[in-house]
């Protein structure tokens, strides 16, 4: 499960539909976006919580700053004197905590599960049994170190970029099947080939790249 890829169709399905509706006079759409809109940042957060628990600070960060917006946007709180403070504050502490615990891991078990917006993580397997996993990235990064892992059979990654960028680094000799839909974006696999024996152990990973990249290398 890409929790990338699921967070951004659910966001766009529903902004299509508010439209659907306003154009249906049904609701006015301006107003309901308007009003509704911090709930996309509420919602990334979460998701980023649920996804990655271990780096908590800035999922949490973006959960309170969409909390705070959205108590002003739908007249809760009715002056920016108090959201203003509000997001300071969360300003602050994604400066103290929001960089610093989303670097470099080491990530133990079999299978690798990363899902960012509005911040990078590195993750490193060292695993003997290497399955693959879920890389989702929204206006982020992610860089995935597999280069002391070993394969098990079929193993495969799915990865989803949007407005952002995942390098995955694996070890000369592996076999990588790089496939999947560039929309705006790019693929691109630079393993040395040359180096790739008949039995080599094979990685599959299937990318989708909505204006963003994803690089495979050595």
């Amino acid at each position: 499960m890409n929790w990338a890829r699921i967070y951004l169709g659910v966001m766009i399905i529903a902004v299509g539909t508010i439209l659907l509706l306003g154009a249906a006079d049904v609701l006015d759409a301006g107003e309901v976006l308007g009003a509704w809109w911090p709930v996309a940042v509420i919602g990334a957060g979460v998701l980023g919580l649920v996804a990655n628990p271990r780096h908590w600070a800035t999922p949490a960060i973006l959960t309170l700053g969409g909390v705070a917006l959205l108590l002003w946007t739908t007249s809760v709180v009715a002056s920016l004197s108090v959201v203003v403070p509000v997001l300071v504050i969360v300003l602050g502490l994604f400066v103290l905590f929001g960089f610093g615990l989303s670097g470099a891991r080491t990530v133990t078990g079999n299978r690798i599960n990363s899902f960012n917006v509005f911040s990078g993580t590195e993750l490193a397997s060292h695993s003997p049994e290497f399955e693959g996993g879920q890389v989702g990235t929204i206006f982020g990064g992610a860089e995935i170190d597999l280069r002391d892992a070993t394969l098990v059979p079929n193993a495969s990654m799915d990865v989803f970029v949007a407005f952002g960028g995942v390098e995955v680094k694996v070890p000369e000799g592996w076999v990588v099947d790089l496939n999947g839909l560039p929309l705006f974006g790019g693929f691109e696999n630079v393993t040395a080939r040359e180096k790739q024996v008949d039995d080599a152990p094979k990685l599959a990973v299937h990318a989708t790249a909505l204006f963003g990249a994803v690089e495979v290398k050595h």
